[in-house]
């Protein structure tokens, strides 16, 4: 099971990792220089670094990381490490056959992914602990008082890492009356504890409830900071 904590350690411990690959590499390339006598090929300095990093860094990875990637057929992973890295080669339908996809969302069970990852369920306005914004009700997804069901709601995420995690969030469904309804949901009015946790509940439930849109994804987003899911036709 994706568990958001040990997501975290990753991070830390990638950040860590490029930061000793840049400086074991700059040692190793200044004695490859010396050893044959390259002091005078600038392109050398520059290009040693390079190889020297880039070969650390798999290396390091490999070695100190794998242990974060042991669940290999965990979709939701995937969707994590897809979004939050930029990164194609954890596109699901590059990695997952369609029998594969089917088995996941069929054996995902929403309430142990909630307890495992220590996620509320509900949320509630930051100037007003007893005024809920948002609520996940299985099949339904509860935004102030609307009671939406997820086979029916479209959505859009994205996210900036500066000083701090800003999400955001978007909805779009057609309501009973047949008129078409965006709503924006702020997520600096609603208070919660750790970033993602938004973005990990309406994975889950889109997936098990709704129309899936997560398994795929739209690249074309200038800043590699900040993904969508989903875009609105």
């Amino acid at each position: 099971m994706f568990l958001l904590q040990d997501f975290f350690k990753y991070v830390r411990l990638k950040n860590r990792i490029n930061h000793i690959s840049f400086f074991l590499a700059f040692i190793l390339d200044i004695i490859f220089i010396v050893i044959f006598n390259l002091t005078s090929y600038k392109i050398a300095w520059f290009v040693g670094i390079i190889i020297f990093y880039i070969a650390l860094i798999s290396l390091f990875e490999k070695l100190f990381a794998r242990r974060y990637f042991k669940d290999k057929k965990n979709i939701i992973s995937y969707i994590f490490f897809r979004e939050y890295f930029g990164d194609k080669k954890y596109n699901i339908h590059d990695n997952f056959t369609k029998k594969e996809i089917e088995e996941f969302i069929e054996n995902l069970d929403c309430k142990a992914f909630i307890s495992e990852n220590k996620i509320p369920s509900e949320y509630f306005f930051v100037k007003n602990e007893s005024y809920s914004i948002l609520k996940f009700e299985n099949e339904h997804l509860k935004h102030y008082t609307r009671i939406i069901p997820w086979e029916i709601v479209s959505w859009k995420y994205s996210f900036q890492d500066n000083e701090g995690i800003e999400e955001f969030l978007e909805i779009e469904y057609v309501n009973d009356s047949n008129e078409t309804i965006k709503e924006e949901i702020i997520s600096d009015r609603i208070k919660q504890k750790t970033s993602f946790h938004l973005f990990l509940l309406f994975v889950i439930h889109d997936l098990k409830y709704g129309k899936r849109l997560s398994l795929q994804r739209d690249y074309h987003m200038k800043k590699r900071s900040s993904f969508k899911i989903a875009v609105f036709e």
